[in-house]
């Protein structure tokens, strides 16, 4: 029951960014990308992309996301509660603002220089809150493409910091 009411409070309220998740899922999903569900959400282990991105009910993971990273899933999964609750907003309340910190060489800097964490701000470190709070089921494993191993010396059970384009 709880998964229905996710899924049709995604698909009403959340609307917009329900409908560019599902682009880009149908768009990786040709391109033979790992796939699951986890908790109601569409799971897409992207090949040709940096980063992870969330658009409604849809998780899109970084390449060398593993199933061991729990906390990345669950920081993802967070950004699925944004949605639910910012609905029509979430785009310009949570999507802008998260993009903008990844990407503007000012951040970048900031994070570099300035000690900032990732995650330490909003909408990030909501997310993060949230995903802890609700995303507790153990992580399937993908279907689709294997996933390769973690990279040697990568830490598993946090958040990766973002990578900088300067």
């Amino acid at each position: 029951m709880k998964r229905v009411l996710y899924l049709l409070c995604q698909w009403t309220w959340g609307l917009p960014q329900n409908l560019v998740g599902l682009f880009f899922y149908l768009y990786y999903r040709r391109k033979g990308c790992a796939r699951f569900r986890y908790q109601g959400a569409f799971c897409i282990v992207w090949t040709q992309r940096s980063g992870s991105m969330s658009m409604g009910s849809f998780l899109f993971l970084h390449p060398s996301w593993t199933p061991a990273d729990r906390a990345l899933l669950a920081h993802e999964y967070g950004h699925t509660i944004q949605s639910l609750f910012f609905g029509p907003f979430y785009l310009l309340t949570v999507g802008l603002p998260s993009i903008l910190w990844a990407g503007l060489p000012r951040f970048q800097k900031m994070r570099r220089d300035g000690g900032r964490g990732y995650y330490s701000v909003y909408p990030e470190k909501q997310a993060t809150q949230l995903g802890r709070r609700f995303a507790k089921k153990a992580v399937p494993m993908p279907k689709g493409r294997k996933i390769p191993p973690a990279p040697v010396g990568a830490v598993i059970g946090r958040p990766p910091e973002a990578p900088d384009r300067s």
